[in-house]
């Protein structure tokens, strides 16, 4: 019987591995409704590439109105799509 070699575990994703991906982070409020696309890459200089996706989303705040009931989603995004709405 041929066995399949196990890919080795990549672990969580990170702000690092994200940019590396070339995607982009959308980020919402889930009481303004302001949403906001990401950049990984800047997100990675300026708390760690090595930061765990969750734990990332877990700081944020909205610029809008203050509240931490913020969700996100890695997407691929529309090229030079970043900005706010």
């Amino acid at each position: 019987m041929l066995r399949r070699s196990r890919e080795r575990d990549p672990g969580p994703a990170t702000l690092g591995t994200t940019a590396r991906a070339n995607l982009l982070l959308r980020v919402w409020c889930n009481d303004c409704r302001r949403v906001a696309d990401l950049d990984p890459g800047e997100q990675a200089e300026r708390h760690g590439a090595d930061l765990d996706l969750l734990v990332w989303r877990s700081r944020l705040r909205c610029s809008k109105c203050g509240s931490r009931n913020v969700d996100s989603i890695v997407h691929r995004g529309p090229p030079g799509g970043l900005g706010d709405r």
